[in-house]
């Protein structure tokens, strides 16, 4: 069967996986065997085994694995460079792993990676977090990783987040041998007050006397692993993860280790795409990957519309997009009627995104977050305002700067704005929507605009400056600016707009999507290197949605929701929207790859009303 994947979150891969005879579902626990108050998925058991070795059976009830696991002694005989064979598809090793990881071929992977020394390097703690990332480098993403006796019910969340796929309930009942209650949401606690104040509903603890803390403790991994296996269904699996922080210190420590050094991991799991709203309410929430790769794109991608000649900062809103609520619907009426309004440059300051043009409000994250607000900052979230201030400044041809922030609150912003450019502060008090601040935002970009020409093509050159920002910061510059070149038109909604050549379309975006979707005329532009492509196997027709079986290779930067190439035999053969990352789309035998949307040899490129346009129609852009 290989390895199945229903859906992920993090680096935790839902769905089943075979190992050898076993038939395994990811995340998994596996229990000692004993009386529990259900039957395990999976249970381990010691056999005898030959001197040197620890013998080891796990069942899923119907199929055995009988492992071999060797007892290393790397202090006398150094870390082995390569996995050692335990089993049936199995190898056992023992980090630190070889530097730099070599990826070992498909053909010689093992269905089962067991982390041998797992519980020293939890102890230690960022070597752990290492070791798996090694781990993942040496062998990918397809076999299952287990990392014996580190896993507490309360720590589960934390190890399906950095992809540990099967962990064991042995760590656990032996804290219960020892009276120690374990809580998934708290950790440990003492089993007295617990039981007195019936914070488990276990049967155990339901039963009159309380039954053995052993029972217990098994119903408590099962609560945890069911929680986690939600979460991430959900995708909420980092937001259960966060809760879980207080209950031990270590936990902590180690989101952070991860943070750092798989961020690039992480990063490549984030899908590009976003439903519904997302609370980052915690410091930590602030690391998380979307948020990571939006600042970062903001740097490396985009650059301020070069007609945009005064910049106005503006607080953001709890109100998602920013421009549908009240306070900015306010700053949009203060400024109506004014002369040149093209050239203003409307940006909102948030944590914990940094700094939001108006252009990209509707890119992932930044219209799907929610944050507590108090009026303090901390150091990094000044650090991400001031570098995106200065990112704009540096590449954005202002020729004053007009600031509509609390300054008190936002004084640590003038560090940013020293400098040639004319500044000037339209508030003496926090309160951005009484009538004299809004009449003095007026007056101030007013003052600002009246000096500035108007731009060459009119408002709508400006449009196509803004439309080409955003395919920027999706597809990169030299992508983005194939896919705009002339001829451009404009047509459609606010809501759905399309970006046509004249007849056919290139592009559609939906507001609540954020990001553009290609058509074959507009993937026809990026050839004959374009980006986010996947190769198709010319063996296969490609008449419906594209399997990873069918994928031959996938840009590495491919993110889940990505609007994708797909070319074969050399030529364009369709586009679609990603739904594995590029790497996955390799890794795994198994599953979806892409959503396939339009193929080349299909008029689907015609434009998306009921009736095709005559040559023309729209604005130019």
């Amino acid at each position: 069967m290989g390895r199945t994947v229903d859906c992920w979150d993090g680096l935790a891969l839902l769905g089943r996986a075979s190992v050898g005879p076993l038939t395994v579902r990811t995340p998994g626990l596996i229990e000692p065997l004993g009386p529990g108050s259900a039957s395990p998925e999976l249970t381990i058991e010691s056999r005898p085994a030959p001197s040197g070795t620890r013998g080891i059976t796990i069942s899923d009830g119907t199929g055995r694995l009988e492992l071999a696991v060797p007892i290393l002694a790397p202090e006398i005989l150094g870390a082995p460079d390569a996995g050692v064979p335990a089993g049936p598809g199995t190898v056992l090793v023992h980090a630190p792993l070889a530097t730099p990881p070599s990826p070992i071929p498909f053909s010689d992977r093992p269905e089962l990676v067991v982390l041998g020394n797992a519980r020293a390097l939890w102890d230690a703690g960022e070597p752990f977090v290492r070791a798996v990332g090694e781990a993942r480098a040496v062998y990918g993403a397809a076999p299952l990783l287990w990392a014996p006796r580190v896993a507490l019910p309360h720590r589960l969340a934390f190890l399906a987040y950095l992809g540990i796929d099967l962990v064991d309930a042995t760590e656990g009942l032996l804290e219960a041998s020892g009276g120690r209650f374990l809580d998934p949401a708290l950790g440990r606690m003492d089993p007295t007050v617990a039981r007195e104040e019936r914070l488990c509903e276990c049967p155990a603890c339901r039963s009159l006397p309380p039954g053995r803390l052993e029972d217990h403790t098994r119903s408590a991994y099962r609560r945890a692993l069911s929680e986690v296996r939600a979460a991430a269904r959900a995708g909420r699996l980092r937001e259960l993860v966060e809760s879980r922080l207080p209950a031990e210190s270590a936990l902590a420590e180690m989101l952070r280790y991860a943070d750092r050094d798989l961020a690039a991991a992480l990063e490549e799991r984030a899908p590009v795409t976003a439903e519904g709203v997302r609370n980052y309410s915690i410091a930590e929430a602030h690391r998380r990957p979307e948020m990571v790769r939006f600042r970062g794109r903001l740097r490396e991608r985009y650059r301020p519309p070069p007609s945009k000649a005064v910049l106005l900062l503006v607080p953001c809103s709890k109100t998602k997009p920013y421009r549908a609520s009240r306070s900015h619907r306010r700053f949009a009426h203060a400024l109506d009627g004014l002369r040149g309004l093209e050239r203003l440059h409307l940006v909102s300051v948030s944590s914990p995104i940094g700094v939001v043009p108006r252009e990209l409000e509707d890119v992932p994250p930044a219209r799907h977050y929610d944050i507590p607000v108090t009026g303090e900052w901390t150091e990094p979230e000044r650090e991400a305002v001031l570098e995106g201030i200065r990112h704009l400044l540096t590449y954005g041809r202002y020729r004053s700067v007009v600031v509509h922030l609390d300054p008190q609150e936002y004084a640590f912003v003038r560090a940013a704005l020293a400098g040639p450019l004319r500044v000037r502060w339209t508030l003496v008090d926090d309160r951005t929507t009484a009538a004299g601040a809004l009449a003095a935002l007026r007056e101030a970009v007013g003052e600002a605009l009246a000096t500035e020409p108007s731009v060459p093509g009119g408002p709508l050159a400006v449009v196509r400056e803004e439309l080409g920002e955003l395919a920027s910061f999706q597809f990169g510059r030299p992508a983005a600016g194939r896919l705009l070149t002339a001829p451009v038109r404009l047509a459609g909604r606010p809501w759905f707009q399309r970006l046509t050549d004249g007849r056919n379309d290139l592009a559609t975006v939906r507001e609540e999507r954020g990001l553009l979707h290609l058509t074959i005329t507009g993937a026809r532009r990026l050839l004959p290197l374009p980006p986010l492509a996947v190769e198709v196997d010319p063996t296969i027709s490609l008449a419906g949605d594209l399997f990873t079986p069918g994928v031959r290779a996938a840009d590495r930067e491919i993110r889940s929701g990505d609007s994708v190439v797909l070319l074969q035999n050399g030529g364009l053969a369709g586009v679609g929207e990603a739904a594995l990352p590029g790497p996955l789309m390799t890794e795994l035998r198994h599953g979806l790859a892409v959503r396939v949307r339009h193929r080349a040899r299909a008029p689907t490129d015609m434009p998306m009303s009921e009736k095709a346009p005559a040559s023309g129609e729209g604005p130019v852009v």
